[in-house]
């Protein structure tokens, strides 16, 4: 992402925030977009908040302004722990995405999720095949492409190994998976 565009998306954000600062779904863009630009520990602390504000009301979280109801929902929730999960692996805090990882695999998230934090592991230690291995279970579990996994996937070196590239290729031709972003 361009750094201008990046930053513009960062101000726009954020001054939406400002306006509602409960809007949790706007606080989760802000920090995968920090996530997508390397700032690693912003993208945590966005995704903290959304998790400290999501768990004084139960599972949701409501904010008025004028008719508009903000909601996160589980699915939103799981989706920021395992955005937080990655930050921490990519940041080299693996304890840290190890303790999302537990909380996504109690929880009733759909399997991918936690099965994709597992495989971006092996992908950030250069272990391809367990990689491949951990993709093919990840593909069980999940056979349609989460709605966020071209961009996760940009995150991680997978460009950078060929066999694995090649493999997870393969595997999603299987599949009749096409990916936009894939070379």
């Amino acid at each position: 992402m361009k750094r201008s565009v990046y930053l513009s998306l960062i101000k726009e954000l954020t001054i939406e925030i400002k306006a509602d600062k409960y809007s949790l779904i706007l606080l989760m863009q802000r920090g995968f977009i920090y996530l997508q630009n390397k700032n690693y520990q912003q993208a945590i602390d966005d995704f903290n908040t959304v998790i400290k504000r999501n768990g004084q009301i139960d599972t949701r979280i409501y904010s008025y302004t004028g008719d508009k109801t903000y909601v996160l929902q589980k699915h939103n929730l799981y989706k920021t722990c395992l955005f937080r999960s990655l930050a921490f692996a990519l940041s080299g805090d693996m304890r840290k995405s190890f303790k999302d990882y537990e909380y996504l695999m109690e929880s009733n998230c759909e399997n991918g999720y936690p099965y994709f934090i597992v495989f971006s592991w092996d992908v950030l230690k250069h272990k391809t095949e367990q990689a491949i291995e951990r993709y093919s279970l990840l593909r069980f579990y999940a056979k349609e492409l989460m709605d966020f996994e071209e961009d996760v996937f940009n995150l991680l070196p997978i460009k950078n190994n060929q066999i694995l590239n090649q493999s997870i290729k393969l595997i999603d031709f299987s599949l009749g998976i096409t990916r936009k972003n894939r070379n």
